[in-house]
């Protein structure tokens, strides 16, 4: 059955355009508002939540209207932590129901619903950022004496090796995680200048304590920085030019295992006795122990010891809590393998786990942002009581490999990739699932990137297509949450499967592709400039073809982005924005390109590039 020609136009979001305050406190009374086309035959509009368990039904009233739409208006309170809520809409042709996965004319399940969470602590800062993940051994060297020397250990029986800086890194099968570039804090300090130019304002560094490898997944001391990046001394250093220059700076921390070399496990091993022995999960000494993954050099933590619990985050000293005090005081935590932390066969206490966490770090510093790294559905750790946000690979980095490139990173089981290029309807759906699981508020503050250190280079990924990867870059740029650019990326450096993935940066400006490093200063410097791609709502408008279009509005601005994955131009594309709310006669002003268009019966007209977005400001 077709669906009339105003549902479309059929609009609510979490934003402060359609909630008067998106993050309220408990108890607190809030008018939320749905957008209606004026020629709807709407007739009646009720907001339908669900207090303690009993489905309660207000009716909401039309309040207001323009050229285009009527503003229907209605209470909504918090009653509790987590408030579901939906609208009904009744017509004379039957009810429409609007949930936050779509408009239906069937009463469906709570899932879909919008989230509206009270007495949420949020870190309001990162609306204002464009992070910068820096794998520290390869970004820059700023004291080569302090590079770990040859031969200075080995690991499964590989000694430490000293490369040049021009050199690609090798498989782990030769260099046993052990080959170090020399790249450390005090080089990041020294290229501040660099980063700042570039516009990005918040860096995320993978782990800088104490191990014996290059990536430093296999902590050995928690509450001390690795003295081969510079010691404590340097990231001091370090936050304190950022904080001069209005910087924040997010470190990155393996809560679900150590390194088989860390104090803690050394003394679990040798002794059932040892304070630390219950930290681990022995079955037989000294080598029946769960690891990661069947890692033996990375032995998991259990999460069913209190001391363990208060020694990572509930204690007062916990590591945790260490690093986001002085002279520190570091603005958030990357947790690593996030969705395994807590989760062993018959113990399942993860949840348990992001609930503690989440409340010693917000003791510590209410601001903080925590994010996890998860690669699936990380939804249920983001209810508003664990995690700000993921590293949120399938409800956007994933997606966009497969909608641009035709890749979906396949390598979990093996013949199970798929090389088709996702369609643009299922791009928008598996995007909509994911905003809609979780509350709006959450979404918006979800961390974004096309790659990361545990993924192909995005240009790689690309087929070294340039167009590709800015078309890549431009979503990334104006779709809800925090982005982060990895680095390298801005100036084409490429990379398959880790560990080619982690190159060092090349700082010969020779080798820089500078067409593509002004497209990222662009899009950084129009999503640091926008108030709708910062905190704007989000609506769909077109998915279809090879063209994705969707709005995003906040009080102070109206934009509406196209984009185009063909290999051709498409010539006078026609996107109805009537259903955003834009009236016939409005001025929409390219961003990029400078262009202005009006809008005619409904319709915007434009002639889009291949592998191309246009960001349209609405005007008067």
């Amino acid at each position: 059955m077709t669906a009339p020609h105003w549902v479309s136009g059929v609009h609510h979001d979490g934003s402060s355009v359609y909630v008067s305050n998106p993050i309220p406190r408990m108890g607190e009374v809030v008018t939320v508002t749905v957008r209606v086309p004026k020629d709807a035959p709407v007739t009646a509009v009720f907001v339908r939540t669900v207090p303690d368990g009993e489905a309660h039904f207000a009716a909401m009233t039309p309040t207001r209207e323009d050229a285009v739409s009527v503003f229907w208006e209605g209470p909504l309170k918090a009653h509790q932590p987590r408030n579901n809520y939906r609208f009904k809409l009744l017509t004379p042709h039957g009810a429409f129901h609007l949930y936050q996965s779509g408009l239906a004319r069937y009463d469906g399940p709570d899932w879909g619903d919008f989230i509206l969470a009270a007495d949420l602590q949020t870190p309001e800062w990162v609306h204002e950022t464009v992070f910068y993940q820096i794998f520290p051994d390869r970004f820059a060297n700023g004291d080569p004496s302090i590079t770990p020397p040859e031969g200075a250990w080995d690991e499964g029986g590989i000694k430490v090796t000293r490369r040049s800086w021009d050199d690609t890194p090798r498989p782990w099968r030769e260099s046993g995680a052990v080959e170090f570039f020399g790249g450390d804090l005090i080089g990041i300090r020294e290229k501040l200048d660099y980063l700042q130019a570039l516009g990005v304002n918040a860096l995320y560094l993978t782990p800088i304590f104490p191990s014996y490898s290059n990536h430093r997944y296999n902590i050995h001391d928690f509450y001390s920085v690795d003295p081969y990046l510079g010691g404590d001394q340097a990231l001091i250093d370090l936050r304190n030019a950022l904080s001069a220059r209005g910087m924040y700076l997010m470190l990155d921390v393996t809560h679900n295992h150590t390194g088989d070399r860390h104090p803690w496990f050394i003394a679990a091993r040798q002794d059932p006795n040892a304070p630390t022995a219950d930290y681990y999960t022995f079955h037989s000494r000294p080598d029946g122990y769960e690891s990661w993954l069947g890692v033996k050099t990375l032995p998991k933590l259990n999460y069913k010891s209190e001391k363990l619990r208060d020694q990572m985050y509930a204690g007062k000293d916990s590591v945790l809590r260490y690093w986001l005090r002085p002279p520190f005081n570091i603005d958030g935590w990357r947790l690593d393998v996030a969705n395994m932390a807590g989760r062993q066969g018959a113990v399942q206490v993860g949840h348990k786990v992001g609930r503690g966490m989440r409340a010693a770090v917000k003791e510590e510093n209410p601001t903080a942002y925590l994010i996890g790294e998860h690669f699936f559905d990380s939804t249920p750790h983001l209810q508003g009581n664990e995690f700000d946000a993921v590293m949120d690979y399938q409800g956007l980095n994933v997606p966009i490999w497969r909608w641009v490139a035709g890749y979906d990173g396949g390598s979990w089981a093996e013949g199970s990739k798929d090389p088709t290029l996702m369609p643009t309807d299922a791009f928008a759906e598996q995007l909509r699932r994911f905003r809609a699981a979780v509350p709006w508020i959450i979404a918006n503050q979800q961390f974004h990137q096309l790659c990361s250190h545990d993924t192909m280079r995005f240009l790689t990924i690309c087929g070294g297509s340039t167009a590709k990867v800015k078309l890549g870059l431009a979503l990334l740029m104006t779709y809800p949450g925090v982005p982060c650019v990895y680095y390298g990326d801005e100036i084409g450096l490429d990379g398959g499967k880790d560990p080619d993935n982690r190159r060092p940066m090349p700082w010969d400006e020779s080798r820089w592709d500078h067409d593509l490093l002004a497209y990222y200063k662009a899009f950084i410097a129009l999503r640091r400039g926008s108030p709708a791609l910062k905190t704007g709502g989000f609506q769909d408008l077109h998915a279809e073809g090879n063209t994705y279009a969707f709005s995003r509005q906040s009080p102070d601005q109206h934009v509406i982005v196209i984009a185009h994955r063909g290999d051709g131009p498409y010539k006078a594309f026609q996107l109805n924005v009537r259903a955003a709310g834009v009236a016939d006669g409005a001025a929409l002003t390219d961003l990029i390109g400078g262009a202005a268009h009006t809008v005619v019966n409904g319709y915007v007209t434009l002639d889009v590039d291949a592998f191309s977005v246009v960001v349209l400001e609405v005007g008067g």
